[in-house]
């Protein structure tokens, strides 16, 4: 969604959101609908601890109070009307009580923006929720997706040094076990200065380590480590670019795209492979054995292709709105493949260049296969859509502005109409008085008085 139509729709909903708060004063039924509040002695007076959470409420004294503590915090600025903050809310307990068992220091909380706008005004909130790892030092926001897993693993890859050692051999098997997270590591005595540089550049997104030891087959150098099995080694007279290099490998063999990763995963250079699926929001489960199936079919091509090709990133993604916003249409039908050209954004669909991609599982792997080779090798022989110039730019913004409005009314119709209906009233009003005015000023002059009229005839009769 465009930025300046984000901060429109932030701005429209912080004033109707005002006015709710007056609301809630007035009528008293905040308590009803939020809950009661405990009150904490662990922590400094006024914060509190959301009752049966290891989540923290707290309060605009966080400003004073975070510089000088030892501690650092992962806060969730909120609003209580945000629909994404109410998602978030089982997923931030979640949180919060493991990362109290796995490391104490690191506090979870929360700030109702509404209420404390010193705090939300200190920290720049621009969006919610927006999530930040606060301490004495530094502070860095979270722009990951927002599940349990991703969060805890950002707030312990922050809230270390930005470069791990290795104790054991051992270690790194238990890292890469999963495959479920990169990590980049350089074996051997002599540390590389450009990697300890961008250690600290790329925290927020990556994990750095050192190993004095060469662990396994592992040479001194640059390591890619996505799997047991599957790795890259960085080479400067072949790749050159550290940073380009660290871009291209920093998603595992296999991986899931969404708007928050999206951005990152374009800056890859990679033709993307990505997996369309439909799945139920509130579990995560795909739909049906046909999407499990083609899923099952692109993760097991992505695992061949890890070791002898470097041309696709592969992965999936149900998120729907940002699939058809990058194609600017509705991606039918589903489940589908649409491979992305990062750097031009022009994509093919698997769907338009296949009439039939089969009913058996081999039939429909030898299709995709041949569908992925002919991108390589004979790609102008295939239908291809999409683009980033201007045109496709302007094109992209009001699609994705007409989605937002579609999909905001079928969540909430009485809200969207007010944040639509009442700037666009004013609009009017003001359009209305400024171009009007004059012409109604111009008509009242123009009507005559008739008796007005008459007592001039006769006063200019008596002069004569």
């Amino acid at each position: 969604m465009n930025h300046s139509f984000s901060c429109f729709i932030i701005i429209i909903q912080m004033m109707m959101n005002t006015i709710f708060r007056k609301w809630k004063n007035m009528f008293g039924f905040c308590f009803i609908i939020f809950g009661p509040f405990q009150q904490s002695s662990l922590l400094w007076p006024n914060i509190q601890s959301v009752q049966a959470s290891r989540v923290i409420e707290m309060n605009d004294r966080l400003v004073d109070v975070y510089p000088n503590d030892k501690r650092s915090f992962l806060i969730k600025f909120y609003a209580p009307w945000c629909h994404h903050c109410q998602d978030l809310e089982p997923v931030w307990a979640q949180v919060a009580q493991q990362l109290h068992n796995l490391d104490a220091n690191i506090v979870v909380g929360r700030v109702d923006c509404t209420k404390y706008l010193t705090a939300a005004s200190h920290f720049t909130i621009r969006g919610f929720p927006t999530i930040l790892y606060i301490n004495s030092q530094k502070q860095i926001e979270f722009k990951g997706e927002r599940i349990r897993d991703d969060i805890i693993d950002f707030a312990l890859r922050v809230h270390g040094p930005p470069i791990r050692y290795l104790s054991s051999c051992d270690q790194l098997n238990d890292l890469v076990q999963d495959g479920r997270r990169v990590i980049f590591i350089n074996f051997g005595p002599e540390a590389d200065g450009n990697f300890t540089r961008l250690a600290a550049t790329f925290q927020p997104y990556d994990w750095f380590f050192r190993s004095l030891m060469l662990c396994q087959d592992f040479q001194p150098g640059i390591y890619a480590l996505k799997s047991k099995n599957v790795y890259a080694k960085f080479d400067y007279q072949i790749h050159g670019d550290l940073i380009a290099w660290i871009r291209r490998h920093r998603f595992p063999h296999f991986t899931r795209f969404t708007s928050t990763n999206l951005h990152m995963a374009l800056s890859s250079h990679k033709l993307l492979a990505i997996s369309i699926v439909e799945e139920y929001r509130s579990s995560g489960k795909l739909i049906g054995q046909k999407n499990v199936a083609f899923k099952n079919i692109m993760e097991s091509i992505a695992n061949e292709y890890s070791n002898k090709e470097d041309h696709f990133l592969f992965g999936y993604s149900s998120d729907l709105i940002t699939m058809n916003s990058l194609a600017i249409r509705t991606v039918q039908p589903i489940p589908n493949l649409l491979i992305l050209n990062s750097t031009t954004l022009k994509y093919y669909l698997l769907s338009d260049n296949i009439d039939e991609i089969g009913d058996t599982y081999q039939a429909i792997r030898a299709n995709i296969e041949k569908f992925l080779d002919k991108i390589i090798h004979e790609p102008d022989t295939l239908i291809y859509y999409g683009g980033d110039s201007y045109v496709h730019r302007i094109i992209r913004l009001f699609f994705d502005t007409l989605t937002t409005i579609l999909t905001m009314y079928q969540g909430n119709p009485i809200l969207t109409l007010l944040l639509l209906g009442l700037p666009s009233s004013f609009l009017a009003i003001i359009v209305y008085m400024t171009c009007c005015s004059d012409f109604l000023d111009a008509r009242d002059d123009d009507l005559v008085d008739p008796d007005h009229d008459e007592q001039q005839d006769d006063e200019h009769e008596k002069r004569d």
